[in-house]
């Protein structure tokens, strides 16, 4: 749970200087992934489509692992859908909004896994009890589809290393047994 803990403290840290540095938009990427074919073309026309399309966005992911197939394309689009339930955060672009979204709900306080807390902001996630923790869940979210980015490794295969990924959920803080 430790190396939970770290990987969400990394990505908050990201979004506080986001925040301080008043960057408008950031792109974030882990040290351990790999670009599609044509990545640099395929993210250019996402850019453009963005741009086009007028899309006010505060999270928009390059990489996911989906577990909810039944996506909706953003209208006019053929390269962005609204995201439902995913996993992973090897891959995402962040507004200053989205940032001060994030951030305003004092996630270290409630410590959940970074990969959990994306999609019950944009209140996507299917446990309810986890996301009544968080109000409002009103993040504004997208995702490229096909995916521009994907993880190194997978799990099973050879040379997959996580910190986080088969880490177990602590049912009871030590605080509840007092």
């Amino acid at each position: 749970i430790i190396s939970i803990f770290w990987y969400f403290l990394s990505h908050y840290r990201i979004w506080e200087e986001m925040v301080a540095k008043k960057y408008q938009k950031i792109l974030i990427m882990e040290d351990d992934l790999r670009f599609a074919a044509n990545f640099n073309s395929n993210f250019e026309d996402m850019l453009y489509e963005l741009e086009v399309l007028n899309l006010d966005w505060e999270l928009l992911y390059l990489s996911r692992k989906i577990l909810k197939h039944s996506e909706k394309w953003v209208r006019g689009s053929s390269r962005l859908v609204i995201p439902k339930y995913s996993y992973w955060t090897a891959s995402y672009m962040l507004s200053n909004s989205g940032a001060i979204k994030l951030l305003q709900q004092e996630p270290l306080k409630k410590m959940i896994a970074v990969d959990e807390y994306l999609p019950l902001m944009f209140d996507s996630h299917p446990n309810k009890e986890w996301s009544s923790q968080f109000s409002p869940r009103n993040l504004i979210a997208y995702s490229v589809n096909p995916l521009l980015i994907e993880p190194q490794f997978y799990i099973g295969q050879e040379g997959y290393i996580s910190d986080t990924e088969t880490s177990n959920i602590i049912e009871k803080s030590p605080k509840d047994e007092l």
